[in-house]
């Protein structure tokens, strides 16, 4: 399992192109992408604050979500992105909780984190599909999934 990363470098070439657009290797498919604000604190009604609000291009895909924050560092005479990465194994839950706002809740090693999204209209949206992954996910986990072929189930021809 993949652990999170806080404020990572990704050298340009190597993690992302010029177009800031990140490489995606192997099986790994892009679900969606946004530009959107965020910022990552610890759960909880006084939670301390550990990503400050940044805004960037986030990268929902089946296995992670992607957080490429704006703008390029040189480090080492090279451009570089900072970013920030949550394997999808680490949501708990997803909140939409005001039309402004959607909360990713994350259990990780560290300890109960939550992600604030500033969602610029349809951006809410992305997170959609990661609510219902999720859902899916840990029905076939307890084994409450159930077979799309079952017998009881009639598709084209209602039963006689």
């Amino acid at each position: 399992m993949a652990a999170m990363k806080f404020g990572a470098f990704g050298k340009l070439g190597e993690f992302c192109s010029d177009a800031s657009v990140p490489v995606i290797t192997g099986r790994e498919k892009v679900i969606g992408f946004r530009q959107l604000e965020y910022r990552i604190r610890r759960s909880g009604l006084f939670g301390k604050e550990i990503l400050q609000r940044t805004s960037g291009w986030v990268y929902l895909t089946d296995r992670r979500i992607l957080m490429l924050d704006e703008g390029w560092v040189k480090k080492d005479g090279t451009s570089h992105k900072r970013y920030q990465e949550v394997p999808f194994e680490e949501t708990v839950s997803v909140r939409h909780k005001t039309a402004d706002r959607v909360f990713v809740d994350l259990k990780t090693a560290e300890g109960e984190l939550t992600i604030s999204y500033t969602p610029y209209g349809p951006a809410a949206r992305l997170f959609d599909w990661l609510k219902k992954e999720r859902e899916l996910r840990v029905k076939r986990e307890d084994g409450e999934m159930e077979s799309p072929y079952a017998k009881e189930r009639w598709y084209r021809h209602p039963p006689k």
